[in-house]
């Protein structure tokens, strides 16, 4: 599956979590229609992500109007363009419903969930899912990768850069005032006063949190670059749109994930999905934006995913349904 036709597979999946959530928004499916008709590629993942949903009956009745039928033309050259029919369901009873193309969707949730071969390239050090994994770098700092999690090591003389691509990571950093420490996250770069600290890229946002020592956090993502030193226990966490938001947490509970736990307090239920997406060998999807939205406490074991999942999302009162192996959906 080419970049074009992967984006257009999540692009689809919003589009269906929209529509779940606000089924009498006519304005939305104007837009959809419009999305539809603009590439072959949205018909065909529109197709599939709605193959998937039909699958576990989950599909909104009035989705169905939106069914693709994707058929390829035969011409002299070879094969064309596919070209779309739309196909219009007045009932599930029908007996109209298409059948799961298991194989391809697999594969193509197989290749969302493969690390990107430039990653890899850019990497010094990188691990899979549900991997964690101990790093000692060239100046005796230590490193711990969480899953999922991708490291690119600069050092070079008076100065000592790591940058984290992905992930997450904890540095117990050797002391070299001739060499400042630096961990690089994005727009987020981290300088380090002497500690033990977390760091994280999770779902766009980075955080950063203190074991011990001192950090001094700097956002260049803003002009001019807000900047806050952090303590022990202290945490902050830089959202995609560049808010901050700032906490003080027990100092022995950070990077607890290094053992399998989640320590989560007052996080919404969409953060903790995030976080245990790396420890998940398949694709995890929430359908509930209202769900998501809700926050809770708790210590979540991120070597079993699927049970963490129904812990986290049952005392809630939502819904989680393993379809396959690799695909849990939440509701």
């Amino acid at each position: 599956m080419d970049d074009k036709l992967r984006n257009a597979h999540r692009q689809a999946s919003d589009w269906l979590i929209l529509l779940r959530e606000e089924p009498d928004n006519l304005a939305a499916q104007a837009r959809l229609e419009a999305w539809l008709d603009s590439d072959a590629n949205h018909a065909r993942a529109w197709a599939s992500v709605l193959d998937i949903f039909e699958a576990i009956g989950e599909t909104a009745p009035q989705l169905e109007k939106h069914w693709l039928n994707a058929t390829t033309q035969k011409t002299g050259g070879g094969l064309a363009a596919p070209a779309r029919r739309r196909r219009w369901l007045r009932s599930p009873a029908a007996g109209l419903r298409r059948p799961l193309f298991t194989g391809a969707i697999a594969a193509a949730l197989v290749l969302w969930l493969a690390p990107s071969a430039l990653l890899r390239l850019q990497s010094d050090h990188i691990t899979g899912t549900g991997e964690v994994s101990a790093v000692q770098l060239a100046d005796g700092s230590a490193v711990q990768l969480g899953p999922a999690s991708a490291i690119a090591v600069e050092y070079a003389v008076g100065e000592r850069t790591v940058r984290l691509l992905s992930g997450q990571a904890w540095f117990d950093v050797k002391h070299n005032p001739a060499a400042p420490f630096r961990v690089v996250a994005g727009d987020v770069r981290t300088t380090v006063l002497g500690t033990s600290f977390d760091v994280r890229r999770i779902a766009g946002s980075t955080d950063v949190s203190v074991r011990h020592g001192r950090v001094r956090v700097m956002d260049r993502g803003v002009a001019p670059a807000s900047v806050r030193e952090l303590a022990a226990g202290q945490w902050v966490r830089i959202s995609p749109e560049h808010e901050i938001e700032a906490g003080v947490d027990n100092a022995d509970l950070l990077g607890a994930w290094r053992d399998g736990s989640l320590v989560v307090r007052n996080r919404t239920i969409a953060d903790v999905i995030e976080e245990l997406r790396p420890w998940y060998g398949g694709r995890i999807i929430l359908l509930s934006r209202s769900l998501g939205r809700q926050r809770v406490d708790g210590v979540y074991d991120a070597h079993d995913p699927a049970a963490a999942l129904s812990t986290l999302v049952g005392t809630a009162g939502g819904t989680v349904r393993r379809i396959m192996p690799w695909l849990i959906v939440i509701y």
